[in-house]
Protein backbone atom coordinates (compact mmCIF):
# COMPACT_ATOMS: atom_id res chain seq x y z
CA UNK A 1 0.00 0.00 0.00
CA UNK A 2 3.12 2.50 0.80
CA UNK A 3 4.16 2.51 -2.77
CA UNK A 4 0.41 3.59 -4.38
CA UNK A 5 0.13 5.64 -1.65
CA UNK A 6 3.55 7.71 -2.48
CA UNK A 7 2.68 7.19 -6.05
CA UNK A 8 -0.93 9.06 -5.70
CA UNK A 9 0.89 11.97 -3.56
CA UNK A 10 3.74 12.57 -6.25
CA UNK A 11 1.46 12.50 -8.86
CA UNK A 12 -0.61 15.37 -7.06
CA UNK A 13 2.42 17.30 -6.75
CA UNK A 14 3.04 17.40 -10.53
CA UNK A 15 -0.63 18.54 -10.52
CA UNK A 16 -0.31 21.17 -8.55
CA UNK A 17 2.92 22.43 -9.81
CA UNK A 18 1.38 22.40 -13.38
CA UNK A 19 -1.23 24.21 -12.04
CA UNK A 20 0.48 26.87 -10.41
CA UNK A 21 2.49 27.71 -13.42
CA UNK A 22 -0.66 27.70 -15.75
CA UNK A 23 -2.55 29.76 -13.34
CA UNK A 24 -0.34 32.42 -11.98
CA UNK A 25 -2.03 35.23 -13.22
CA UNK A 26 -5.25 33.46 -12.05
CA UNK A 27 -3.50 33.37 -8.45
CA UNK A 28 -2.87 37.34 -8.74
CA UNK A 29 -6.09 38.42 -10.01
CA UNK A 30 -7.77 36.01 -7.31
CA UNK A 31 -5.73 37.63 -4.46
CA UNK A 32 -6.72 40.90 -5.53
CA UNK A 33 -10.47 40.08 -5.50
CA UNK A 34 -10.57 38.33 -1.85
CA UNK A 35 -7.76 41.16 -0.37
CA UNK A 36 -10.89 42.96 0.85
CA UNK A 37 -12.73 39.70 2.39
CA UNK A 38 -11.80 39.13 6.73
CA UNK A 39 -9.71 36.00 6.94
CA UNK A 40 -12.51 34.04 8.54
CA UNK A 41 -14.48 34.33 5.32
CA UNK A 42 -11.49 32.73 3.60
CA UNK A 43 -11.18 30.29 5.74
CA UNK A 44 -14.59 28.97 5.69
CA UNK A 45 -15.44 29.30 1.89
CA UNK A 46 -18.93 28.11 1.36
CA UNK A 47 -19.83 24.69 0.35
CA UNK A 48 -21.88 23.28 -2.78
CA UNK A 49 -22.84 19.84 -3.63
CA UNK A 50 -24.43 19.01 -6.74
CA UNK A 51 -25.58 14.92 -5.79
CA UNK A 52 -26.61 14.48 -1.97
CA UNK A 53 -28.59 11.61 -0.37
CA UNK A 54 -27.78 12.75 3.52
CA UNK A 55 -30.64 11.70 5.46
CA UNK A 56 -32.59 9.40 2.32
CA UNK A 57 -31.07 6.49 2.08
CA UNK A 58 -28.70 5.42 5.31
CA UNK A 59 -29.59 7.96 8.01
CA UNK A 60 -33.10 8.41 9.54
CA UNK A 61 -34.29 11.65 7.90
CA UNK A 62 -35.23 12.76 11.65
CA UNK A 63 -32.36 12.04 13.31
CA UNK A 64 -29.59 12.53 10.60
CA UNK A 65 -28.49 16.11 12.09
CA UNK A 66 -28.52 17.36 8.40
CA UNK A 67 -29.52 21.18 9.47
CA UNK A 68 -26.79 21.43 11.51
CA UNK A 69 -24.65 20.14 9.22
CA UNK A 70 -25.70 22.30 6.69
CA UNK A 71 -24.95 25.02 9.27
CA UNK A 72 -22.07 23.88 10.75
CA UNK A 73 -20.08 23.79 7.58
CA UNK A 74 -20.98 26.57 5.41
CA UNK A 75 -23.25 24.81 3.08
CA UNK A 76 -24.54 27.45 0.62
CA UNK A 77 -26.49 24.81 -1.93
CA UNK A 78 -26.73 21.16 -1.83
CA UNK A 79 -28.90 19.42 -4.53
CA UNK A 80 -30.67 17.07 -2.53
CA UNK A 81 -31.84 14.04 -4.42
CA UNK A 82 -34.73 11.80 -4.06
CA UNK A 83 -33.78 8.24 -5.74
CA UNK A 84 -36.62 7.84 -8.04
CA UNK A 85 -36.44 4.46 -8.26
CA UNK A 86 -35.36 3.47 -4.69
CA UNK A 87 -38.05 0.99 -3.99
CA UNK A 88 -36.69 -1.04 -7.27
CA UNK A 89 -33.27 -1.73 -7.13
CA UNK A 90 -31.02 -3.18 -4.72
CA UNK A 91 -27.16 -3.52 -4.51
CA UNK A 92 -25.43 -6.78 -5.27
CA UNK A 93 -21.78 -7.72 -5.22
CA UNK A 94 -20.97 -5.93 -8.51
CA UNK A 95 -23.29 -3.25 -8.68
CA UNK A 96 -27.01 -1.94 -8.32
CA UNK A 97 -29.67 -3.99 -9.93
CA UNK A 98 -33.26 -3.71 -10.60
CA UNK A 99 -35.27 -6.13 -8.83
CA UNK A 100 -38.84 -5.85 -9.99
CA UNK A 101 -40.78 -3.66 -12.17
CA UNK A 102 -43.50 -1.19 -10.68
CA UNK A 103 -46.73 -1.04 -10.82
CA UNK A 104 -48.71 1.96 -12.75
CA UNK A 105 -48.72 4.45 -10.55
CA UNK A 106 -45.85 3.68 -8.60
CA UNK A 107 -43.01 5.82 -9.04
CA UNK A 108 -45.85 8.71 -9.12
CA UNK A 109 -46.62 7.65 -5.93
CA UNK A 110 -42.90 7.01 -4.10
CA UNK A 111 -41.77 10.61 -5.82
CA UNK A 112 -44.72 12.31 -4.32
CA UNK A 113 -44.41 10.87 -1.04
CA UNK A 114 -40.88 11.21 -0.91
CA UNK A 115 -41.17 14.49 -1.88
CA UNK A 116 -43.29 15.21 0.96
CA UNK A 117 -41.14 14.40 3.50
CA UNK A 118 -38.24 15.96 2.66
CA UNK A 119 -40.04 19.56 2.20
CA UNK A 120 -41.92 18.41 5.60
CA UNK A 121 -38.27 18.34 7.02
CA UNK A 122 -37.23 21.85 5.57
CA UNK A 123 -39.83 23.75 6.74
CA UNK A 124 -39.27 22.17 10.72
CA UNK A 125 -35.74 22.89 9.96
CA UNK A 126 -36.41 26.55 8.49
CA UNK A 127 -34.16 25.43 5.53
CA UNK A 128 -34.20 27.91 2.46
CA UNK A 129 -35.29 25.97 -0.78
CA UNK A 130 -33.67 27.06 -3.91
CA UNK A 131 -36.62 28.22 -6.71
CA UNK A 132 -35.24 31.15 -8.39
CA UNK A 133 -31.21 32.97 -9.69
CA UNK A 134 -31.95 35.41 -6.55
CA UNK A 135 -32.24 32.61 -4.09
CA UNK A 136 -28.64 30.95 -5.27
CA UNK A 137 -27.23 35.04 -4.61
CA UNK A 138 -28.65 34.69 -1.18
CA UNK A 139 -27.29 31.21 -0.40
CA UNK A 140 -24.06 32.06 -1.11
CA UNK A 141 -23.64 35.61 0.55
CA UNK A 142 -21.43 35.68 3.06
CA UNK A 143 -23.95 35.01 6.17
CA UNK A 144 -26.63 33.35 3.90
CA UNK A 145 -28.60 30.71 5.05
CA UNK A 146 -27.95 27.23 3.60
CA UNK A 147 -29.92 26.67 0.38
CA UNK A 148 -31.40 22.82 -0.71
CA UNK A 149 -32.19 22.17 -4.78
CA UNK A 150 -35.06 19.71 -4.34
CA UNK A 151 -34.08 17.03 -6.64
CA UNK A 152 -34.56 13.73 -8.39
CA UNK A 153 -32.31 10.73 -9.40
CA UNK A 154 -34.21 9.53 -11.82
CA UNK A 155 -36.89 11.05 -14.23
CA UNK A 156 -39.24 7.62 -13.27
CA UNK A 157 -42.07 9.91 -11.47
CA UNK A 158 -43.21 10.67 -14.74
CA UNK A 159 -44.69 7.11 -15.81
CA UNK A 160 -43.29 8.64 -19.67
CA UNK A 161 -46.08 11.35 -19.28
CA UNK A 162 -44.10 14.89 -20.24
CA UNK A 163 -46.92 16.76 -18.69
CA UNK A 164 -46.23 15.39 -15.36
CA UNK A 165 -43.25 17.42 -15.39
CA UNK A 166 -45.43 20.55 -14.66
CA UNK A 167 -46.60 19.42 -11.21
CA UNK A 168 -43.07 18.68 -10.51
CA UNK A 169 -42.03 21.93 -10.72
CA UNK A 170 -44.52 23.56 -8.90
CA UNK A 171 -43.36 21.40 -5.97
CA UNK A 172 -40.34 22.74 -6.41
CA UNK A 173 -38.21 20.10 -8.56
CA UNK A 174 -35.38 22.37 -9.87
CA UNK A 175 -32.84 19.46 -10.50
CA UNK A 176 -33.48 16.73 -12.42
CA UNK A 177 -31.59 13.58 -13.41
CA UNK A 178 -32.87 11.86 -16.61
CA UNK A 179 -32.09 8.13 -15.34
CA UNK A 180 -30.50 6.03 -12.99
CA UNK A 181 -30.98 1.88 -12.45
CA UNK A 182 -34.16 1.21 -13.71
CA UNK A 183 -35.23 0.52 -17.22
CA UNK A 184 -36.98 3.94 -18.56
CA UNK A 185 -38.73 5.15 -21.64
CA UNK A 186 -36.26 8.02 -21.34
CA UNK A 187 -33.51 6.92 -22.14
CA UNK A 188 -30.33 4.28 -22.12
CA UNK A 189 -27.94 4.32 -18.67
CA UNK A 190 -24.44 3.37 -18.38
CA UNK A 191 -25.28 -0.23 -16.43
CA UNK A 192 -27.52 -2.12 -19.09
CA UNK A 193 -27.87 -3.07 -22.72
CA UNK A 194 -28.77 0.01 -24.62
CA UNK A 195 -32.31 -0.23 -26.07
CA UNK A 196 -33.10 3.24 -27.09
CA UNK A 197 -30.25 4.19 -29.06
CA UNK A 198 -29.46 6.85 -26.77
CA UNK A 199 -32.29 9.24 -25.62
CA UNK A 200 -36.10 8.76 -26.52
CA UNK A 201 -38.35 11.14 -28.35
CA UNK A 202 -39.62 11.46 -24.71
CA UNK A 203 -35.73 12.01 -23.41
CA UNK A 204 -35.14 14.55 -25.96
CA UNK A 205 -38.61 16.29 -25.38
CA UNK A 206 -37.96 16.40 -21.63
CA UNK A 207 -34.51 18.03 -22.00
CA UNK A 208 -36.17 20.92 -24.06
CA UNK A 209 -38.90 20.82 -21.20
CA UNK A 210 -36.29 20.90 -18.41
CA UNK A 211 -34.82 23.94 -19.87
CA UNK A 212 -37.93 25.60 -20.67
CA UNK A 213 -39.46 25.33 -17.65
CA UNK A 214 -36.06 26.37 -15.35
CA UNK A 215 -35.08 23.06 -14.22
CA UNK A 216 -31.68 21.83 -14.68
CA UNK A 217 -30.72 19.31 -16.84
CA UNK A 218 -28.45 16.38 -15.30
CA UNK A 219 -26.89 13.53 -17.77
CA UNK A 220 -25.68 11.56 -14.94
CA UNK A 221 -25.79 7.80 -15.69
CA UNK A 222 -26.54 8.62 -19.28
CA UNK A 223 -24.73 6.58 -22.05
CA UNK A 224 -22.42 8.24 -23.96
CA UNK A 225 -24.99 8.45 -26.89
CA UNK A 226 -27.81 10.21 -24.91
CA UNK A 227 -25.09 12.67 -23.41
CA UNK A 228 -23.97 13.53 -27.15
CA UNK A 229 -27.97 13.92 -28.38
CA UNK A 230 -28.64 16.16 -24.91
CA UNK A 231 -25.72 18.28 -25.66
CA UNK A 232 -27.08 18.81 -29.12
CA UNK A 233 -29.94 19.76 -27.99
CA UNK A 234 -29.30 21.90 -24.77
CA UNK A 235 -29.07 25.62 -24.60
CA UNK A 236 -28.46 26.02 -21.65
CA UNK A 237 -25.60 24.67 -19.43
CA UNK A 238 -26.33 20.98 -17.69
CA UNK A 239 -24.47 19.07 -15.39
CA UNK A 240 -23.12 15.66 -14.54
CA UNK A 241 -23.52 15.65 -11.42
CA UNK A 242 -21.01 12.55 -10.05
CA UNK A 243 -18.91 9.74 -10.73
CA UNK A 244 -15.37 10.23 -11.94
CA UNK A 245 -13.77 10.76 -15.28
CA UNK A 246 -11.55 8.74 -17.37
CA UNK A 247 -9.66 8.98 -20.02
CA UNK A 248 -12.09 6.41 -21.93
CA UNK A 249 -15.95 6.30 -20.49
CA UNK A 250 -17.73 2.89 -19.07
CA UNK A 251 -19.30 0.30 -20.75
CA UNK A 252 -22.47 -1.93 -19.26
CA UNK A 253 -20.04 -5.10 -19.70
CA UNK A 254 -17.45 -3.56 -17.54
CA UNK A 255 -17.15 -6.56 -14.29
CA UNK A 256 -18.22 -3.99 -12.01
CA UNK A 257 -20.73 -0.73 -11.56
CA UNK A 258 -17.70 1.24 -10.54
CA UNK A 259 -16.35 0.61 -13.58
CA UNK A 260 -19.22 1.37 -15.72
CA UNK A 261 -20.34 4.44 -14.45
CA UNK A 262 -17.23 6.25 -15.43
CA UNK A 263 -17.81 9.33 -17.96
CA UNK A 264 -14.64 9.90 -20.86
CA UNK A 265 -12.61 12.63 -20.91
CA UNK A 266 -13.51 13.40 -23.85
CA UNK A 267 -17.41 13.65 -22.97
CA UNK A 268 -16.35 15.60 -19.72
CA UNK A 269 -14.92 17.94 -22.15
CA UNK A 270 -17.61 18.42 -24.58
CA UNK A 271 -19.87 19.09 -21.09
CA UNK A 272 -17.76 21.71 -19.97
CA UNK A 273 -17.56 23.30 -23.93
CA UNK A 274 -21.08 24.16 -23.47
CA UNK A 275 -20.58 26.13 -20.13
CA UNK A 276 -21.64 22.84 -17.95
CA UNK A 277 -19.66 21.16 -14.80
CA UNK A 278 -19.31 17.43 -14.09
CA UNK A 279 -19.17 16.45 -10.25
CA UNK A 280 -16.71 14.28 -8.27
CA UNK A 281 -18.03 11.52 -6.16
CA UNK A 282 -16.80 10.62 -2.82
CA UNK A 283 -16.12 6.92 -3.45
CA UNK A 284 -13.24 5.50 -2.16
CA UNK A 285 -11.76 1.94 -3.07
CA UNK A 286 -10.11 -1.31 -1.28
CA UNK A 287 -8.79 -2.45 -4.28
CA UNK A 288 -8.06 0.59 -6.80
CA UNK A 289 -7.32 0.43 -10.68
CA UNK A 290 -5.51 2.50 -13.20
CA UNK A 291 -5.02 6.10 -12.43
CA UNK A 292 -7.86 5.99 -9.42
CA UNK A 293 -6.17 7.06 -6.52
CA UNK A 294 -9.05 7.70 -3.71
CA UNK A 295 -9.27 4.73 -0.44
CA UNK A 296 -11.80 4.71 1.78
CA UNK A 297 -11.94 7.70 4.02
CA UNK A 298 -8.99 9.65 2.21
CA UNK A 299 -10.17 13.29 1.64
CA UNK A 300 -6.75 14.00 0.97
CA UNK A 301 -7.18 11.22 -2.17
CA UNK A 302 -10.38 13.14 -3.20
CA UNK A 303 -8.62 16.43 -3.22
CA UNK A 304 -5.78 15.00 -5.36
CA UNK A 305 -8.72 14.16 -7.91
CA UNK A 306 -10.25 17.13 -7.82
CA UNK A 307 -6.69 18.96 -8.81
CA UNK A 308 -6.57 16.40 -12.00
CA UNK A 309 -10.11 16.98 -13.17
CA UNK A 310 -9.37 20.74 -12.56
CA UNK A 311 -5.76 20.32 -14.74
CA UNK A 312 -8.09 18.07 -17.53
CA UNK A 313 -11.35 20.30 -17.89
CA UNK A 314 -10.60 23.38 -16.30
CA UNK A 315 -11.42 24.98 -13.20
CA UNK A 316 -14.48 26.73 -14.13
CA UNK A 317 -16.39 23.05 -14.78
CA UNK A 318 -15.26 21.07 -11.89
CA UNK A 319 -17.64 20.50 -8.61
CA UNK A 320 -18.42 18.33 -6.09
CA UNK A 321 -20.72 15.76 -6.49
CA UNK A 322 -20.52 13.53 -3.49
CA UNK A 323 -23.06 11.19 -3.51
CA UNK A 324 -23.80 11.27 0.20
CA UNK A 325 -25.18 7.92 1.38
CA UNK A 326 -25.13 6.41 -2.35
CA UNK A 327 -21.65 6.05 -2.17
CA UNK A 328 -21.68 2.34 0.16
CA UNK A 329 -19.41 1.50 2.74
CA UNK A 330 -16.09 2.41 1.17
CA UNK A 331 -16.63 6.24 0.91
CA UNK A 332 -13.79 8.65 0.94
CA UNK A 333 -16.31 11.61 2.00
CA UNK A 334 -19.63 10.87 3.59
CA UNK A 335 -20.39 14.25 5.37
CA UNK A 336 -19.93 18.03 4.87
CA UNK A 337 -16.80 17.91 7.38
CA UNK A 338 -15.60 15.68 5.29
CA UNK A 339 -15.68 17.87 1.94
CA UNK A 340 -14.39 20.78 4.27
CA UNK A 341 -11.20 18.76 4.89
CA UNK A 342 -11.43 18.14 1.23
CA UNK A 343 -11.64 21.85 0.45
CA UNK A 344 -8.54 22.63 3.37
CA UNK A 345 -6.59 19.85 1.72
CA UNK A 346 -6.94 21.96 -1.62
CA UNK A 347 -6.13 25.47 0.26
CA UNK A 348 -2.78 23.68 1.39
CA UNK A 349 -1.94 22.27 -1.78
CA UNK A 350 -2.04 26.05 -2.80
CA UNK A 351 -4.33 26.15 -4.94
CA UNK A 352 -5.17 29.30 -6.13
CA UNK A 353 -8.25 30.70 -4.04
CA UNK A 354 -10.54 31.74 -6.93
CA UNK A 355 -9.76 28.14 -8.21
CA UNK A 356 -11.09 26.73 -4.96
CA UNK A 357 -13.86 29.05 -4.42
CA UNK A 358 -15.23 27.88 -8.03
CA UNK A 359 -15.16 24.36 -7.78
CA UNK A 360 -16.11 24.48 -4.09
CA UNK A 361 -19.33 26.56 -4.63
CA UNK A 362 -19.32 28.75 -7.57
CA UNK A 363 -19.65 26.57 -10.53
CA UNK A 364 -22.61 24.83 -9.03
CA UNK A 365 -24.18 28.11 -8.17
CA UNK A 366 -23.22 29.69 -12.15
CA UNK A 367 -24.93 26.50 -13.97
CA UNK A 368 -27.95 26.30 -11.51
CA UNK A 369 -28.56 30.54 -12.25
CA UNK A 370 -28.33 29.94 -15.67
CA UNK A 371 -30.85 26.91 -15.45
CA UNK A 372 -33.05 28.93 -13.40
CA UNK A 373 -32.95 31.96 -15.10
Amino acid sequence: MAGPLKAGAARGSRLVASMRRRHWLQAAVSAALVGSRSVDAQMRIPLADMHSHYGLITRSLAGSGLADELRSQHVALMAWKLVADGRWIHATATGIEQVSVPEPGALAAHFAATLGRMKAYLREHQLKTVLSAADVDACIAADGTPGVVLASEGADFLEGQLSRLDAAHAQGLRHLQLVHYIRTPVGDFQTKVPEHGGLSALGKGLVEACQAKGILVDLAHSTGDAVEQALQIARRPVVWSHSWVDRVGGRFVDPVGFLQRRLSLDLARKIAGQGGVVGLWGLGLTNPRDRWSVRPRDTRGYANEIAQLIDWIGRDHVAFGTDIEGVGPNWSVNDYAGVRAVVDHLQDMKLPSETIQRVAYGNYARVLKAALG
